[in-house]
This record gives structure tokens, sequence and C-alpha cells, in this order.
């Protein structure tokens, strides 16, 4: 995954520049050094699905926060893409409960863009990332993208980070009030937008 950083900076860049979205925060850490990177991925005892590695070889985690300045202002963005650390550390108690329903323990976030919701890698029985990342509405929901990680950082950059934007690759949730709002939001505040990307496969 090359320029992954570079990228991330072209999209703050942009979204500053757009006279229809207001910047409310954003911001963009640097890497672990490399040794304790894999350090951190060696300790893990998984293989990490591909580009995973090499992303956060360039980003140590992403956050950003937009609202548009179109309309009433409702439309916005948000990303919490989480540092590799939290990633790979225990999520008992926030996606899973020790002393209750474990269905979700597999769910492992990487970008928690909402208190509610994320989007996360899945772990199989026998502990291997599965290559396809999910959206996963905590406690009640699981639903895969169909996209790999790699792909998941084109779409998002694409997307902007506009809030609840991974349901729009999700099947069945094409009639959601967030799908709705994303095809109507986007061509407004992004001319460029091209909504045929965003579709379930």
């Amino acid at each position: 995954m090359s320029n992954a950083r570079q990228r991330l900076d072209s999209l703050v860049a942009g979204l500053r520049e757009n006279p229809r979205v207001e910047l409310l925060d954003h911001a963009l850490a640097e890497p672990l050094p490399s040794d304790r990177l894999s350090r951190l991925v060696e300790e893990s005892g998984a293989r990490l699905p591909a580009g995973v590695e090499e992303f956060y070889r360039q980003v140590g985690s992403f956050k950003l926060d937009w609202r548009s300045t179109e309309g009433d202002g409702s439309a916005r963005g948000l990303v919490d893409i989480l540092p590799l650390g939290k990633v790979l550390g225990d999520w008992s108690g926030v996606t899973w409960f020790p002393k209750g329903d474990q269905e979700f323990r597999p769910v492992v976030p990487f970008d928690f863009f909402t208190p509610e919701a994320c989007v996360a890698f899945e772990r199989g029985e026998d502990g291997a990332f599965g290559e396809k990342v999910s959206y996963h509405y905590f406690g009640e929901e699981l639903a895969s993208t169909g996209r790999t990680f790699a792909e998941y950082v084109d779409l998002l950059i694409a997307s902007r980070g506009y809030w609840y934007w991974p349901k729009t690759l999700c099947a069945g949730y094409e009639d959601s009030a967030e799908v709705a709002d994303f095809r109507r939001d986007m061509p407004l505040i992004f001319p460029d937008h091209d909504d045929e990307l965003f579709r379930p496969r």
C-alpha cells in the first residue's frame, strides 16, 4: 500500500480547501519505529491481512472530523483508524463480554468511526485474520464489506470518511437512512464523487 501517508495528507488538504466543508479536527500520527512494529506483530502471533503492516509502517493512527456547511450542516465525516497496538489488543468488554454473549469475540476493530459502530477484521477459530473487512454495529450486526484492507483505505479516501459510509458496501443496507444520506449528500459536497464505487459486491 504505497503512499498511504501522503494520500491521507492530501485528503485533509482537500477538505481544508473545500468551501462546502468545515474541517473540525484531524491527526495523522507518526508510525512506530520499525523494530517496535515488527515486535508488536510478532508478539500478536497472527499473520496480518495483506497491506496492514505496510500501512502501519507509514501511519501510526489517523483521526478526521468534518462537517458540511451546506444545507442544515448535518452531513459529516468521521474516521478513527486506531494504532496497531490497540487493534491487536484485548477487545473483551467492547466487542464481546466474557460472562455474556461471545458471538462477536472474533471481531477486531481498526476504524472506530463512531462510538456504536466500527470497521473490523474478523478472526477465524484458528486466530487467523480474514482478508475481507467487515462493518460491525456493536452487539447487534456484522456484515462483510467484501473489500480487503487496502481496498477499504482506497474507498475511505474516496468517501472522505462520510459518517457510516462503510454501510454502502454491505448487502442488505441499500435502503438504510445512512446510505440514503450518503448518496444524497456526497455529490453536493464533493462534485467529483463517484457513487458507483460504493456498492455491495
